[in-house]
């Protein structure tokens, strides 16, 4: 009997009632795009595991889809340590110039039309 040559594609369709054949398509996508949106490589893995029963009449598979998604790498915040062993965001050593005011927001409270 000759073997048949989507025998893989086949199976991962039949696994779960295709399930699994979803999963790997949606997880192929997620690398797809982190892949692209990166630039970084991306990973696929698909592990079968054929398990036959005692008289191999029957093979329990079991299967295990893992992607490993690249991610853009985060920005560090700049902390400054006092005395006592805390974090702040102001150098404590930074000394302010007489007459500067904190900001509270950067958005206009009212907008107005340029005219022509």
């Amino acid at each position: 009997m000759a073997k048949r040559p989507d025998l893989f594609t086949h199976t991962i369709n039949q696994l779960r009632y295709g399930q699994v054949a979803e999963e790997i398509s949606e997880k192929l996508s997620e690398c797809v795009e982190a892949a692209r949106d990166t630039g970084k490589q991306a990973t696929l893995t698909i592990t079968l595991k054929l398990k036959p029963e005692a008289n191999g009449a029957q093979v329990f598979i079991t299967e295990d889809v893992k992607a490993k998604v690249p991610t853009f790498p985060r920005e560090a915040t700049i902390m400054f340590p006092t005395i006592d062993g805390n974090l702040q965001r102001e150098d404590p050593r930074q000394t302010t110039l007489p007459g500067l005011k904190r900001v509270e927001s950067d958005k206009p409270t009212e907008f107005k039309q340029a005219t022509s």
